[in-house]
């Protein structure tokens, strides 16, 4: 059998084990041993086919756990790990899966034709706010539908533009959508109830994002330009709000985290399309199957990613972390303020925000610092999105480069690499400043 049929069969368990597990919980115990037996074997499959960086991250993951944990895990923590990674493994299936649907939806095409036929004029802004909302539930796929919706004509210069606009308009939507990986790494480490707070502040951080910068980079926009170009979303705008009432009401029905609502319920309402849409069905799978395949390597990335920080977090020598965050020279504002730009900065260098933001929320949860947890969780957001918006490591900025025709470093040393720093630091104030009238 070829060995990329049976990653995906192996893939494709976790995932299941995944779904009854978030289900279940301690009832299925045995059949989530299973899957993360499964995953290990998928990892183990994948090794040899991972990117050059993939294996430098996973590295340095590596070294982190090697210099932060007291002892060598026993096989029940590590068992105990896998458990807790599981959720993770099946998030990237499922927003492989929404993306592959989402192309096929006849709502999405009538978006992308009133994109298509935006003026010139205000199509910046069109495009930045389309994929600030499209990017909430589908992610990078936005950069698939978006690219497909530029006119065939468009010059070099046009479509580095219209780029650069939906890197700022996709990635800042990580500050609030729960269909984000960040989000998922940011509840490993934060209550729900917070987790919700943190949600409701990233609302308010991306509006204000959006709203200083449309009129820097949509030179003369107008409250009424912006109107026309939100007027391009109102195919797909009842289409969203579905989505996210669903995965809310599941959430907070159910007592879910926000990642295994989006696991539990997107399978579930793509089942529901299907059945009145048959038609769609080879086509989905098809790109389903590949997509996943091509996504092997941030799957085993964010998995080992989780599993160290788990390990990290229950890490009795991590103690001596703490006392240095809980001494005077690293009071919790100046804490607060520069958690989104550190993780911003190493991105820029190459090195993804699972790594800083697992071991900054390892340490900063755990400490007894003065940090309101919905802000650090924000925090954290707003660095994974400053950092993904303008790294040329970031999958962001690669998917996007490829399908819209432009160089990544362009696209990673242009106007949005002084965007994502002014975006960190002044929303990293912003934060330390609410938190101080808190505490």
């Amino acid at each position: 059998m070829n060995i990329d049929k049976i990653r995906l069969f192996l893939l494709c368990i976790a995932w299941s084990t995944a779904i009854i597990n978030v289900i279940f919980g301690q009832s299925a115990l045995v059949l989530a041993n299973a899957g993360v037996l499964s995953l290990l074997l998928f990892f183990v499959l994948t090794f040899s086919r991972l990117k050059k960086e993939s294996f430098t991250i996973i590295i340095i993951l590596v070294v982190v756990a090697f210099f932060l944990l007291d002892q060598f895990p026993s096989f029940e923590d590590f068992l105990s790990a896998g458990r807790f990674t599981l959720v993770f493994a099946a998030l990237l299936p499922t927003m492989t899966l929404v993306r592959s649907a989402s192309l096929k939806v006849k709502r999405v095409k009538n978006s992308q034709d009133l994109l298509r036929n935006l003026p010139t004029s205000i199509s910046t802004s069109g495009f930045q706010i389309a994929s600030h909302f499209f990017g909430s539930v589908i992610n990078t796929g936005t950069f698939s539908i978006l690219s497909a919706a530029l006119p065939e004509n468009s010059d070099k210069n046009y479509r580095k533009a219209i780029a650069e606009a939906c890197l700022r308009g996709m990635n800042t939507s990580a500050t609030w959508s729960p269909f984000f990986v960040a989000f998922a790494v940011g509840q490993a480490f934060i209550d729900k109830t917070n987790s919700w707070i943190a949600m409701a502040c990233g609302i308010l951080v991306g509006m204000l994002f959006n709203l200083v910068s449309l009129p820097v980079f949509a030179y003369g926009s107008t409250l009424n330009k912006i109107k026309y170009s939100l007027a391009c979303l109102s195919p797909v705008f009842p289409l969203l709000t579905i989505i996210m009432f669903s995965v809310l009401s599941v959430s907070l029905f159910f007592d879910f985290t926000a990642l295994s609502a989006v696991v539990l319920v997107m399978p579930m309402l793509i089942v529901i399309y299907l059945l009145f849409n048959l038609k769609n069905f080879s086509e989905i799978y098809s790109n389903t199957k590949s997509w996943l395949l091509n996504s092997s390597d941030d799957i085993t990335v964010i998995c080992i990613a989780m599993l160290v920080g788990y390990l990290i977090s229950r890490s009795n020598s991590i103690n001596d972390y703490f006392l240095l965050l809980d001494s005077a020279f690293f009071p919790a504002w100046s804490l607060l303020a520069v958690t989104p730009l550190i993780i911003t900065v190493f991105s820029f260098m190459g090195i993804h925000p699972v790594i800083t933001s697992t071991i900054a929320l390892s340490l900063l949860t755990t400490a007894q610092t003065d940090i309101h947890p919905a802000l650090l969780m924000q925090a954290h957001l707003v660095g994974w999105a400053a950092g993904t918006m303008s790294s040329v490591a970031s999958l962001s900025v690669l998917t996007c480069s490829n399908l819209f025709q432009v160089e990544s470093r362009k696209l990673a040393f242009g106007p949005n690499l002084l965007t994502a720093v002014i975006f960190s630091l002044s929303s990293g104030v912003l934060l330390s400043f609410v938190n101080s009238l808190i505490y």
